[in-house]
């Protein structure tokens, strides 16, 4: 990698604290074995596969849909544009076409109000930042591949029927929830966003990360 990229970390952090959507078990840590009384620390750790940051696949809510197993590493490596909306409904595609992503760029990142200081450090609330459904046309129609969002879901909470998840995993667009963009500006960045290697499931927490500008 070039010498002086600035790499950010855009993982929440697994914790205890970390909200989680409703109905759905925490995250936890137990330990299996300590250093006092067994000579070796050993944990193991519980939590949902859409906990913290991770990454939503087709067969999340299309029938017949890739799950993990499905999806070429490449799909999860490359060029992304993070995007400021700093405006209090869902964003839409009004948004989008003014933003001028960059020619060539597959993958969209939206940093909104949800990005606060203890974003990922407090209770699970329903009023945050989300898709317009016209939005979600919008990147089908424009060719996007992946979009990232930092809040736990892409769709407004009381969409109980999911159209927006439906509109883009049913057009094999990848969805990045929960991402942590506290403190990355808007521009282009490479991402690697790298979930757990669970090839049966229809998601998984995910290790992603932005590197200054595009190196790929």
């Amino acid at each position: 990698m070039p010498r002086g990229r600035r790499i950010y970390d855009i993982s929440a952090p697994l914790c205890r604290s970390l909200p989680v959507w409703p109905g759905a078990d925490r995250f936890s840590l137990t330990w299996l074995k300590t250093l006092r009384d067994d000579g070796v620390n050993e944990s193991a750790i519980s939590l949902n596969s859409h906990t913290g940051t991770h990454l939503d696949t087709p067969r999340h809510f299309i029938e017949g849909g890739r799950g993990l197993d499905g999806i070429p590493i490449q799909r999860l490596v490359g060029a992304a544009f993070v995007l400021e909306f700093d405006g209090a409904g869902d964003v839409d595609a009004e948004f989008l076409e003014e933003a001028r992503v960059p020619s060539g760029c597959s993958k969209i990142l939206i940093k909104s109000r949800n990005s606060s200081a203890d974003m990922y450090n407090s209770d699970f609330t329903e009023d945050y930042t989300a898709l317009g459904e016209d939005c979600a046309h919008w990147l089908v129609a424009k060719g996007i591949d992946l979009v990232g969002t930092d809040y736990l879901s892409i769709e407004r909470f009381d969409h109980p029927e999911n159209r927006v998840h439906k509109i883009l995993l049913g057009s094999d667009i990848l969805i990045l929830e929960g991402l942590d963009l506290r403190g990355v500006p808007a521009g282009l960045y490479t991402l690697v966003a790298l979930p757990l290697n669970v090839p049966e499931a229809e998601g998984a927490p995910t290790r992603a990360i932005l590197i200054e500008g595009d190196i790929i």
